[in-house]
């Protein structure tokens, strides 16, 4: 299978189309990307950009909930959306032939929504329910204490679902006024994969665009940049659980950092496969946590590097000197060749493993070109992660694993 076979094309309004062309697929995936997430959001209204993200599968000017259901249905396709810190995708899978018809529907639902206040009521009953589940799922929720006590301050530390007290006090014109000011077809990419043309795709994109000609849309939103103000804490929330969830890291690398690549590897060595040291160690020979594991998330110009670990309360503070025995022990011999080429491969693996899938590869597409401006084959990322140092994953422990620097939140029924 051919990789990266993608064009882009960006039309007079700022607007951007990226599509790659699998011929012998009979299937398109096509996502429809805004550059508007919890980041965009204040303490007064946060979990808007998750709620409008309800609110535009909930009816347009054209048509109810029930009437969208139904066309989408009507073409086979399989729809849906998600809210993330940075950015907002809607998307859907369908047969080829269902191109022209599937592309307008989703300009309708994102571009012209109605935004109706019984709808509004509606959906702030159903996120109500969700942010439940996730306050009663502690290896979720705890992410979201740790977001709140890392960027303090910083849009960052905001939940993506959002909070009861900003949500209840949302009402109809707060959603208009955001959504025209975030929604606007210059913070817009369209991404597809699979058995499509791009000439066809940007013809299509054009016609639907000149249909919404006159929408009103207000002045677009400025870059974001906000201080970061870099903290150490040790935090415990109660919860009434029979396990301790652990979060243990600081702040990490942005997308456009040199240290993006090193610090991947570096994750995926120390714990982010069942070969890694803290899952051999804290989980094979110690047996202390069913679910162990490091991770890092990049954003535009900042990001995260953690560890995660779960046990019981008699155990959670062991695993903590068992993580910060494995960082000195790497600060003082260094890695070995075998596991540094093992990381590699591994994190190699899943990129190729994932970009067979062809949603995979649009939502690769989107992200990177909405983000980043810019989209790296998969050859060009493969050769990235070959030509990572020793040195360079020696230095990841130093930036971002420095127990010194490292900030530790617990979640659990734990004594102080």
């Amino acid at each position: 299978m051919k990789f990266d076979d993608y064009h882009i094309t960006e039309l007079d309004n700022g607007l951007k189309v990226i599509s790659e062309t699998i011929p012998h697929f009979r299937s398109i995936s096509l996502g429809l990307w805004i550059s508007a997430g919890s980041r965009n959001e204040n303490k007064s209204n946060n979990g808007i950009t998750h709620l409008i993200e309800h609110l535009l599968f909930k009816g347009t000017k054209k048509r109810g909930y029930r009437d969208i259901a139904i066309a989408f249905d009507s073409i086979g396709a399989e729809y849906n959306a998600f809210t993330d810190k940075e950015n907002s995708c809607f998307y859907a899978d369908f047969i080829d032939s269902h191109l022209t018809a599937c592309l307008q529907l989703l300009f309708e639902v994102v571009f012209s929504p109605s935004f109706e206040p019984l709808n509004v009521e509606t959906e702030k009953k159903v996120i109500y329910e969700e942010i439940k589940m996730v306050e009663d799922t502690p290896s979720e929720n705890i992410f979201n204490y740790f977001y709140q006590d890392l960027f303090k301050g910083h849009p960052l530390s905001l939940s993506v679902l959002g909070r009861l007290k900003s949500l209840k006090a949302m009402g109809q014109r707060e959603i208009w006024e955001y959504f025209r000011k975030n929604y606007s077809m210059d913070h817009c990419i369209i991404s597809a994969a699979g058995n499509i043309s791009h000439y066809q795709l940007v013809q299509e994109v054009k016609r639907n665009m000149a249909e919404l000609e006159n929408e009103e849309w207000l002045e677009s939103q400025a870059s974001l940049k906000f201080k970061l103000n870099k903290v150490k804490f040790r935090n415990i929330y109660k919860a009434r659980t029979k396990a301790v969830h652990i979060c243990y890291g600081q702040i990490g690398c942005s997308r456009i950092s040199n240290d993006r690549y090193p610090l991947s590897v570096f994750t995926t060595l120390f714990g982010g496969s069942m070969s890694s040291r803290l899952f051999q160690k804290i989980r094979e020979e110690e047996g202390l946590s069913y679910s162990i594991y490091s991770a890092n998330s990049q954003y535009t110009d900042t990001g995260v590097a953690l560890t995660y670990a779960a046990s019981s309360p008699e155990n959670s503070l062991k695993i903590i000197d068992l993580i910060e025995d494995e960082l000195k022990k790497i600060r003082h011999s260094g890695l070995n060749q075998e596991e540094i080429t093992r990381a590699k491969e591994n994190l190699k693996g899943s990129i190729v493993l994932n970009v067979e899938d062809i949603s995979s590869r649009m939502f690769r597409m989107g992200k990177a070109l909405l983000v980043d401006k810019k989209v790296l084959t998969i050859d060009d990322i493969l050769k990235k992660i070959d030509n990572v140092t020793n040195r360079q994953l020696n230095d990841m422990v130093d930036k971002y694993y420095n127990p010194d620097n490292m900030s530790l939140v617990l979640l659990g029924d734990l004594k102080e």
